[in-house]
């Protein structure tokens, strides 16, 4: 493991993160959102700037050459690739995402730097207690896995998650069949107490139509992370962050926690945000339309004044095995919002199923009561 430098270090430029009061190690806490020390408790105010991260150009390709690791270091793991950037006194011994023991020390990094971070807000005591928590609500999982887990120490990761914002005004121009329900009088021939009538009954239609027309909508601080790592269905369950609160990156907020390097670059996100943002626009065009039916909508969209910020957000992240099987889970280190997989009880499934039909049974059996009377 390596040394500690006892270098002094003023409290102006806390960059090695060594207390000036015993030499120890501090590190960033979410509760105070300062720097404290591990040993001592000493603690290190630091600025609150809340601001706006700046907003670049998609032309500022520039920026793909500045060197993000100057002060921290790079890790990088060799079964899954993932790149990791530890404070300058944290030795990496396994990969946050695969729990793989085969990383090497890589040289300085160079990509575009993170503009804006949002500090954690939730420690790990408390993401924790989340977590017991969402697990106990999950119904369906079973009590053995449960009592488990409450009575276990549970361990997790503390990540910054490398994330895309992107603004983009938005043109669209197109068509569709929109349709509109009318009814008309129909006659079915029934038997009603034993005899044969006709009997009048309201059935829907839909008359069709071509529409056009354009539609505009701008898309502001919509995000995209830039992991392969990371989950990104599980991820979006655990949206929105509160981006009022970034704050300007700052070495010291990683200090006692991990960061990735974004694996998606900046081309690859903007397209996955224009996939993204294809879907909102699809279901704004068809409340548009404002008809009872939309079918065979095309539309083309024209972007202009796209602009791209790089933050990191705050992670908790763990997993754990039950019966062989993994099943991870996901913490937001903001709002503390929770999501995940766990898995079932077959008895308890079995037992919602025979609810589920005994109701419906009842619930036919009260009808059929209901129209014989």
């Amino acid at each position: 493991m390596n040394k500690i430098n006892q270098e002094a270090v003023s409290q102006k430029s806390a960059t090695s993160f060594k207390c000036p009061s015993c030499g120890g190690v501090m590190v960033f806490d979410p509760e105070s959102q300062n720097l404290k020390c591990e040993y001592c408790k000493y603690t290190l105010n630091m600025e609150d700037n809340k601001q706006h991260p700046t907003a670049y150009g998609f032309e500022d390709s520039q920026l793909e050459s500045q060197v993000w690791g100057e002060k921290n270091h790079v890790v990088k793991c060799k079964n899954c690739g993932a790149e990791t950037i530890l404070d300058a006194f944290v030795v990496a011994d396994r990969c946050p995402f695969c729990g793989n023991s085969n990383i090497q020390e890589e040289g300085i990094t160079r990509g575009i730097m993170p503009e804006s971070i949002i500090p954690f807000k939730i420690n790990s005591e408390t993401a924790i207690s989340l977590y017991k928590k969402w697990l106990s609500g999950k119904w369906l999982a079973p009590t053995k896995l449960k009592k488990s887990v409450k009575d276990q120490h549970v361990q997790l990761t503390g990540m910054y998650v490398p994330c895309w914002l992107f603004d983009a005004d938005t043109n669209s121009f197109y068509t569709a069949m929109a349709g509109e329900y009318y009814y008309v009088t129909v006659y079915r021939t029934e038997t009603r107490n034993g005899k044969t009538e006709q009997v009048p009954y309201q059935e829907r239609r839909t008359r069709w139509y071509p529409v056009s027309g354009n539609y505009s909508e701008n898309f502001r601080n919509f995000i995209v992370d830039s992991s392969v790592h990371i989950d990104d269905e599980m991820y979006d369950s655990i949206l929105p962050y509160n981006l009022e609160e970034l704050t300007p990156y700052k070495p010291e907020y990683l200090s006692g926690f991990k960061a990735e390097r974004y694996s998606v670059d900046l081309k690859t996100g903007w397209e996955t945000a224009k996939e993204r943002i294809s879907k909102l626009i699809e279901r704004g065009i068809i409340s548009q339309i404002n008809a009872d039916e939309v079918t065979s909508l095309r539309f083309k969209t024209a972007y202009s004044n796209k602009k791209y910020r790089h933050v990191l957000l705050p992670l908790w992240f763990s997993s754990f095995k039950y019966k062989n099987k993994t099943y991870g889970y996901m913490i937001n280190g903001q709002t503390g919002r929770v999501n995940g997989k766990s898995p079932v009880s077959p008895w308890k499934v079995t037992l919602l199923i025979a609810i589920i039909i005994a109701l419906i049974s009842v619930g036919y059996c009260l009808i059929s009561m209901y129209t014989g009377a």
